[in-house]
């Protein structure tokens, strides 16, 4: 060999295993495998191939095979012992089969169970014998049976042992004694009808002489096999199988099970070794944490003394986790890589030194395999290579090549001329494996981040969408998460005012809107004008980020290429770029490539709606130079007037004096939904209008009287008031309080628009917000009859101004013009009373 480290070949996963719960049985080319789950696979070694999955009912626990290798036993979790036909042997009527790649699926029937007991802990077959060993109320109970050919089973005989009391161990030695299973192992003697006919690496022997020291010499007469257990709490106890119970001295019946010796550790294998002229020459026995016993015949000595048998212990690494032997070398695993001691070195090493039971520690070779949990072997192939099956802590079936020791045993190492070369080999490949697994861990650190801000973005986007659409947290003030509103303010720049909106919006949540959030704010006028065709604009704001508790200010123009045209719904929302979700440094661009055009996902924020009551312009917050455009403009179109020539916006003031409309509504109703505490009338007028002209700032009002003169968007001037009035005739239950909200202005646009204005600020507070009424008005017949009369009058009057339209004509299109207008003014003049 040229190497020291042995090859592996993977062969197949099963998934993730436990340590305590993998139980591997080999025979010829089939492997029967069970993780500690319900299934246990048939694995055929030469296909490399699961060719059957056995289920069960529970999860098994222990496996084993009969003697004629026709029938598997199972114990599984739920005390049940399992005993059925090996798949292949079974009719196709009784199977249920899954034509899959993993195999045949067969499912374990109910009636196969041959014993049901909740506190068995181990079993073996020997010679059509079932053995088995339970535990209840501290004593171990070994129980033989007639192997299964009828129901019920028939019971052949009991032995019981005392367990051992364990206080005197730490609490963590004790818990995995419990912890681990009984070891249960049948030794044959030479010449056993068993051994000769099966030939199997199954059942481990001793050679004649040894067998007969060790176990008695009825035991070897008859050539019985003798049970050896490896009980929890390190006893090796053994009895043979045929000899018949023995009396003591009074008549009593005595057990034929004695301990053997005691490892004083949980005991993890037990087998033979070291074969001679006329079989193995040695018991070997491991314990879990690491003591080795062998267990070896004395030559007769010269003096013709009897011959007798050695007790030597030994120590290796430990814990071992499993074990297996062959004629020299003991192979085991202490999970952290995969040793090979060999015992011939340890026996003549103790012959020579002439001790016998004197702990020593041996140096094992490593085989370069670590986290192996279960092992089967080891087996010589065609090409006299040693070979090892193991099953790792991760599901892998492995195939260990072993090195092919030399003539002495001992294990070939590389040339010295070699081994430099061999470590910068090596030293090279640690690099590229290194560089790898750094590329490896910065993309991992890039999904990750990745990840981390996706989950904020599903965060931010979960608390936008319960807000989606809520326009009364812009009018009313309720606090949001995440929230934006606006203030329209007019601006001044090179002599010409411009009207403005500032939007805020503000981060109230535990999150943090990092780099690839955008504003957006859309503007879309509710009305359009001569000029004006599409006149909808979206502004975009992309910011870096808003962390929790901040503010983003930002500041748009409401006046378009077409004019000023109010009102406006201005639509705000968040927009998340998701490549934003990648960092531009990436190594690799993958899902980002995917992402150049729609890769964006966006959330409504809020609906505010600016008016001309937002537009107005009270006197002394500004400069009067900065309406001068609007009076010259007034000029010109007088001019064009006087000399015949009408244009389109000549119908925007009157001859005949400003123009007067007004809204009625219950003092009580306003009081109520204001929440206002003001008793007297001038406070609640004053009041009220400051709602209506700056709502947001009702707690610091800006108007201090209950008359307003301000300018319109247009330039004309415009005056609003509030006033209480007492309305006798209108309520049967008395005098009713109202108040009067009136708008006087030469403009009649500015008069419909800011009329406009109130009645919606009248809406949404009476839709936004429930009253709770002591009772409902009684109103008079005669007031209403008077109302509808009045209405059907102003009706007929458009009737016949809508027939004369009909006729065409300048004058009579004229004429028409005056009489909507007329109708306008009667129905504002006279308005109902909102209750």
């Amino acid at each position: 060999m040229d190497a020291v480290r042995c090859s592996v070949e993977y062969l197949s996963e099963f998934g993730d295993c436990q340590s305590h719960s993998v139980r591997i049985v080999q025979d010829g080319t089939s492997l029967f495998l069970t993780s500690g789950d319900r299934d246990v696979l048939i694995f055929n070694v030469q296909e490399r191939r699961v060719t059957t999955v056995m289920q069960f009912d529970a999860s098994v626990i222990n496996l084993a095979l009969s003697d004629d290798k026709h029938r598997l036993y199972a114990l599984c979790l739920n005390g049940g012992l399992y005993c059925t036909l090996i798949p292949p042997q079974i009719s196709s009527s009784s199977v249920l089969v899954n034509k899959s790649s993993d195999g045949v699926l067969y499912t374990v029937p109910d009636d196969s169970i041959v014993l049901k007991n909740a506190s068995l802990q181990a079993f073996t077959v020997v010679e059509k014998i079932l053995v088995t060993l339970s535990i209840h109320k501290s004593v171990w109970s070994f129980d033989l049976y007639e192997e299964p050919g009828s129901r019920p089973l028939h019971k052949l005989a009991c032995f019981q042992v005392v367990t051992l009391n364990t206080c005197c161990l730490s609490k963590t030695e004790k818990d995995k004694s419990v912890s681990s299973p009984p070891v249960l192992t049948c030794i044959y003697p030479e010449g056993s009808t068993s051994v000769s006919t099966h030939k199997s690496d199954l059942l481990p022997y001793l050679e004649p002489h040894l067998f007969r020291l060790l176990f008695g010499v009825d035991a070897s007469l008859v050539n019985s096999p003798v049970i050896l257990c490896g009980l929890p709490d390190g006893r090796i106890c053994c009895f043979p199988l045929f000899v018949p119970t023995l009396a003591g001295p009074r008549g009593e019946q005595r057990s034929p099970v004695r301990v053997l010796q005691s490892l004083e550790q949980p005991v993890v294998f037990i087998g033979t070794c070291i074969s001679g002229e006329h079989g193995p020459q040695c018991l070997v026995a491991v314990g879990q944490r690491g003591k080795l016993l062998m267990v070896k015949s004395k030559q007769t000595s010269l003096e013709g003394k009897k011959a007798d048998y050695s007790f030597n212990e030994h120590t290796v690494r430990g814990p071992v986790l499993c074990a297996c032997v062959d004629d020299k070398w003991l192979y085991y695993s202490s999970l952290n890589d995969l040793h090979a001691l060999q015992l011939t070195t340890a026996s003549s090493s103790s012959e020579a030194t002439g001790t016998e039971s004197q702990l020593q520690a041996l140096t094992s070779d490593s085989l370069g395999v670590c986290r192996v949990i279960a092992l089967a072997g080891p087996y010589t192939n065609s090409t006299g290579s040693v070979q090892l099956l193991a099953v790792s802590l991760s599901g892998r079936l492995l195939c260990v090549n072993l090195p092919q020791g030399s003539e002495n045993g001992n294990v070939p190492r590389l040339p010295s001329s070699l081994a430099g070369q061999r470590v910068k080999d090596l030293l090279a490949s640690i690099a590229n494996i290194w560089e790898r697994a750094e590329s490896l861990k910065h993309k991992l650190q890039e999904k990750n981040e990745s990840l981390k801000r996706l989950n904020q973005v599903i965060n931010v986007c979960s608390l936008l969408l319960d807000n989606h659409g809520n326009e009364k947290a812009c009018d009313v003030g309720t606090k949001l998460p995440i929230s934006c509103r606006g203030v329209a303010r007019w601006s001044s720049l090179l002599q010409r005012d411009s009207l403005t909106l500032t939007c805020v919006l503000e981060n109230s949540s535990g999150c943090t809107l990092e780099h690839g959030w955008t504003l957006c704010i859309q503007v879309h006028p509710l009305s359009k004008g001569p000029n004006m065709e599409d006149s909808s604009r979206t502004y975009s704001f992309p910011f870096k980020k808003l962390d929790s508790g901040q503010k983003l200010d930002v500041t748009i123009p409401l006046e378009s290429t077409g004019g000023l045209s109010l009102p406006v719904k201005v639509y705000c929302s968040l927009a998340f770029s998701l490549s934003a979700l990648f960092s531009p440094e990436a190594s690799s661009p993958g899902v980002s490539q995917l992402l150049t055009e729609m890769g964006s996902i966006s959330a409504p924020l809020s609906t505010l709606t600016v008016d001309w009551l937002d537009a107005l312009r009270l006197e002394g917050s500004f400069s009067h130079g900065n309406i001068r455009h609007n009076t010259v403009t007034n000029g010109i179109q007088a001019f064009l007037h006087s000399r015949g020539v009408l244009t389109k916006d000549s119908d925007t003031t009157t001859k005949s004096g400003p123009i007067t409309v007004m809204v009625r509504v219950s003092s009580e109703l306003l009081k109520t939904k204001l929440h206002l505490s003001a008793t007297r009338s001038p406070e609640t007028c004053v009041s009220v209008l400051n709602w209506l002209v700056s709502p947001e700032a009702i707690g610091q009002p800006s108007v201090q009287s209950p008359v307003i003169c301000a300018y319109s968007p247009d330039g004309c001037s415009v005056k609003l008031l509030v006033k209480e009035v007492t309305l006798g005739d209108f309520c049967s239950d008395g005098p009713l309080e109202v108040l009067e909200i009136r708008v006087e202005s030469t403009s009649v646009a500015a008069v419909c628009g800011l009329h406009h204005a109130i009645l919606r600020r009248l809406q949404v507070l009476l839709r936004d917000s429930a009253l709770k009424c002591g009772h409902i008005k009684q109103l008079k017949a005669q007031s209403l009859f008077e109302a509808v009369r009045h209405v059907e009058s102003l009706f007929k009057d458009l009737q016949d101004a809508q027939n004369q339209a009909a006729l065409g004509g300048t004058m009579k299109m004229k004429k028409n013009s005056e009489i909507l207008f007329r109708i306008f003014l009667q129905l504002r003049a006279n308005p109902l009373v909102i209750l």
